[in-house]
Order: C-alpha cells, then structure tokens, then sequence
C-alpha cells in the first residue's frame, strides 16, 4: 500500500479511537459528576478531550494524501442530501468543532457545566454519526467482503476497543504527571481510574471476544458463497495472510488479557494505580497493532465485482 492507499486506514483508525474514547471518557464523566462535582471532575479529563481534539485533526489532515485535489475537500459537504460521503465529511468537521469548542471551554474554565454536559453528549453523536456513515461507505454491492452489516459491527468494536485501551492510558499518564507536579486533582483521579478499571476491562474483554465471533461469521459468509470473488476472498484470508490474520487476534487477545492480569495483580499486592503505566502503555500498543492489521486486511481482502 502507497502513501494514499494508508491515508484512508489512518483516518478510520484515528476517527474511531477519538470516537470511542471520548465516549468513554464522558461516561467516566457522567457517573463521577455528582460524586466529586463538575468542576473537579473535569479537571480531571481535560487532557484527555485534548488528546480527543488532536486526534481528530490528526485524522483530518490524514486523510487529505487520499486526494489529488486536498484543496478541495470542503466542497464534499454540498453533496450531504445525496452522498454518505459527504455527510461523513460534514458530521467530521462538526465532531472536530465540538470537541475543539468543549477542550476550550475547559482550558479556559469556562463553568457552564450544564453546556459542556450538553455539548460533550453533542460531540459524540457527531461521532457515532460519522463513523456510521464511514461503515455505510463501504457497504457496495460491488464490494462482497464489505457489503454486509459485519462491517459496521467491527468498525463499532474497533472504536470501542481501542477508545477504551488508549483512555486507560491517558488517564494513568495523566495523574503520573498530576503527582509528580504534586497538583491537587491527583487524588481524584487515582480515585477515578481504580473505580473505573473493572468495567472498561469487562468491556475490553466482551468486545475481544465479538470481534472473534464476527471475524468466524465472515469467515462463514464469505465460504457459504457462490461467488467467485467470495472465494477468492477467503483465498486471500486465509491462504496469503493467515499468519497477519492470526497475529491480529493474538495481539488484541494478548493486549486486553494481559491488561487484565496486570491489574488483577497489582490490585491483589495493593500497589498505586500510577505502577500500571507501563502495563497499560504495552497492552494498548498491541491492541493498537492489532487493530492495524484488522484494517489491512479488512482493505486487502476486498475483491471488486464488475467496474
């Protein structure tokens, strides 16, 4: 794959783990609010909705090598009545702008928590929008492997998955640095991050184990078909990039398996939260990996029918 072809990988990876750590990070939001206030609260994810923002810019400017004519990528929106295209453009730009408008509302500490409440839960409709019109994209009929709802489910697990990993580090990274510049929320978020690893982990779990379940399902598809290019299809799956196939699984597998042993262990020896950086840096490195080579392969096993 060229400079162009990887864009497009690039972009959906990049959008979709600002999707889904930004959900995850205004749920973690919505069930400490009341307990340690707003104001507290979102002191402790205001580095994290940078890191959201700046993710999503990364992702825009990504997907500008796809094109011959970048400088033209804002006319896309004229089509929105008509082009999933372009209502993937549109809901991105106002994903971006919610999220840029929200970081500076808490950089600036701008208090009107009801409308950041409001405009968090606004930003991430925009996402989810976006990502389903990304799926959408997809689904061609000229395209056998991607015209079927597997893959808005996996585009939906992705985003989740590595939303949840890459948040788990964030926050972790986060009050490293709040108790090293010894700074007041450091005790919050310790309190936040402990409460909150069980069920992200349970989450990470039960969506490594859908993505296994949807990876068999085409699988299953894919062979149960008549088409030639169906078959040829699984051919490529399974007879040129079985090793990638199978590094992909192990490698998510490994990630959120070996993040949960880590934080069963540490728990168990009662060691601060702040110790698991480096666990929680790896594992997310490697679901990170993985996911990669999902989307690789989700691109190189697609075969065209007709023109």
């Amino acid at each position: 794959m060229n400079v162009r072809e990887w864009a497009l990988p690039v972009y959906t990876i990049l959008m979709q783990l600002a999707t889904g750590a930004l959900s995850v990070i205004w749920i973690v939001r919505s069930r400490f609010i009341s307990k340690f206030g707003a104001e507290k609260i979102d002191r402790v994810c205001e580095n994290s909705i940078f890191v959201v923002f700046f993710t999503i810019g990364a992702a825009m400017a990504g997907s500008h090598f796809h094109l011959s004519k970048p400088y033209l990528s804002l006319l896309a929106v004229l089509n929105f009545r008509s082009s999933w295209l372009s209502r993937e453009i549109t809901f991105t730009i106002l994903f971006f702008l919610a999220v840029g408008l929200l970081w500076f509302m808490q950089w600036r500490k701008i208090e009107i928590h009801l409308w950041k409440t409001i405009l968090g839960w606004v930003a991430i409709f925009f996402s989810w929008a976006n990502l389903y019109c990304m799926s959408i994209i997809y689904m061609l009929p000229t395209q056998i492997a991607w015209d079927t709802p597997i893959t808005i489910i996996s585009f939906v697990c992705t985003a989740l998955l590595i939303g949840i990993m890459a948040l788990t580090t964030l926050l972790i990274m986060d009050l490293k640095y709040s108790e090293l510049r010894g700074l007041a929320k450091a005790g919050i978020q310790a309190t936040v991050i402990k409460k909150s690893l069980g069920w992200m982990i349970g989450a990470a779990c039960f969506i490594v184990i859908l993505q296994i379940a949807v990876n068999i399902s085409q699988l299953i598809s894919l062979n149960n078909s008549n088409l030639e290019t169906a078959q040829i299809s699984i051919l490529l799956l399974t007879r040129l990039y079985p090793v990638l196939f199978g590094l992909r699984l192990a490698l998510i597998i490994g990630g959120v398996g070996g993040l949960s042993l880590a934080v069963y262990l540490y728990t168990r020896d009662q060691k601060p939260v702040r110790d698991l950086l480096f666990p929680t840096y790896i594992t997310c490195l490697l679901v990170m990996v993985g996911e990669i080579l999902g989307r690789f392969l989700f691109y190189a096993i697609h075969v065209r029918i007709g023109i």
